[in-house]
This record gives C-alpha cells, structure tokens and sequence, in this order.
C-alpha cells in the first residue's frame, strides 16, 4: 500500500472507531479502516467514507506489518475493551515505527498504561460523554461543554435575556469572561457566524460557542444557569 498524503488508520471499527474514521473522511483525509469483524466492514457508510477497509486482527504484529503501517500520518487504536491487547497492540506499533499513536481508554488508569507503552494521546469518550450530559442534565441552557485539553474548554449555550439585544463589544465579553466567542447559531441565519464581529448584536434564540479556561467557562456557566 503506497504512502497517501495526509493519511490515517483506523484500527477496530466499533462505534468509536467508526465514529472517527467517518469524520476524517468527511474532513477531506484519506482514512483506511481495519476490523476483524467481516460484518462490520460491510457496512455501507464506512465503505463510502474509508479509502480502504481491511479485514483482519489488528492486534496482530504480521497484520499491521501488510498494513505498512509507518505509512500513515497517524494510527488510532480502538479496539474495545480488551486492554491488554491494546497495550500490546501500541507497543508493535511503536515497534513498528509509527511515530504518532492516538488510543481510546475507557478510564484514567487505562490511559496511563497506554500512554506508558507510547501512545501520543488518549481519549476518554465515555468519560467526556458523560460530563456532557451532565453538564446538560443540570443546566438546560448548556448544549454542550468539550475539554478540549488540560488548560482549555469549550462550551455551547443559549444565549442569556441580558445578552439580547446588546453587541459584544457592548458585552465587553473576551475582558469580563476572560472567554472567545468563536461560533453564533442564529435562527435568523442560514449558517452559523463564525468569529462574529464586535459589533454582532445577539437575538432570541441565539446560541454561541465560547472558549476559554475551564474555570473561567465555569464562572461564565454559574453566572447565568
């Protein structure tokens, strides 16, 4: 399999893996995706998205090896939750030359092994899937809180009343919640502003996506819900 620019392996296509492989594909990426599950690789939408799908055991060091897997720009181990041979399926990877490794893990000490046998990252997406929906659950007006590393959050949210009808420059928004608003989804706009300007000026039922430290985000969420 020759090297393609800008080029990722999927290697387990559960919903996870799936989930991931779909949206690099949609992104305009080159995804080739691996699976031993025969019927999982039939299915339609990842036949349309991927480049290619192999079939196979992909915690199988002579598998990866006919998957050239040094070729691609990065490798994303998602196989479940058998732990042990994902640890042992980073390791052959790394063996194997593959300088980039994302993992899935189910929790935080799992992570930490994983990162141990050299994977670059680690995701947690039952973990963020559950602090989204409690963030949710507690606040309505919040539609969607992402960590999006250590020192930095995001966080989607109905506007607040006192919000309608005033700019963000009138707000004085970035210096009074030390936030970016970088997204507004407005009724009145067939797409949503990115990067609105100074001078936007909010409307019912607009909602904004906002970025900034966690604390911040969280004083910015006590405030108004």
């Amino acid at each position: 399999m020759k090297h393609l620019k800008e080029s990722f392996l999927v290697l387990g296509l559960g919903r996870f893996g799936s989930s991931v492989l779909k949206e690099l594909a949609r992104l305009g990426y080159d995804v080739v995706g691996a699976d031993k599950n025969e019927k999982v690789l039939q299915d339609e939408e990842l036949q349309d998205a991927a480049s290619y799908l192999a079939e196979g055991d992909v915690t199988s060091t002579a598998f990866l090896e006919e998957l050239n897997v040094d070729n691609f720009d990065a490798v994303v181990v998602s196989i479940g939750d058998d732990f042990e041979s994902a640890i042992l399926t980073v390791l052959a990877l790394k063996d194997l030359g593959c300088e980039t490794v994302y993992a899935k893990a189910n929790d935080q000490k799992r992570g930490r092994g994983l990162k141990g046998a050299g994977a670059t990252d680690v995701f947690f997406p039952e973990e963020e899937t559950g602090r989204r929906v409690a963030y949710h659950i507690a606040n309505p007006g919040i539609l969607q809180y992402i960590r999006l590393s250590p020192y930095c959050s995001g966080l989607e949210m109905t506007v607040p009343d006192d919000f309608i009808g005033k700019s963000l420059a009138e707000l004085d928004f970035r210096n009074r919640y030390k936030a970016l608003v970088v997204m507004v989804t407005s009724q009145s706009e067939e797409t949503p502003v990115v990067s609105p300007a100074p001078d936007y000026i909010f409307q019912p039922g607009d909602t904004i996506f906002t970025v900034g430290a966690e604390k911040d985000l969280e004083r910015l969420r006590r405030k108004y819900y």
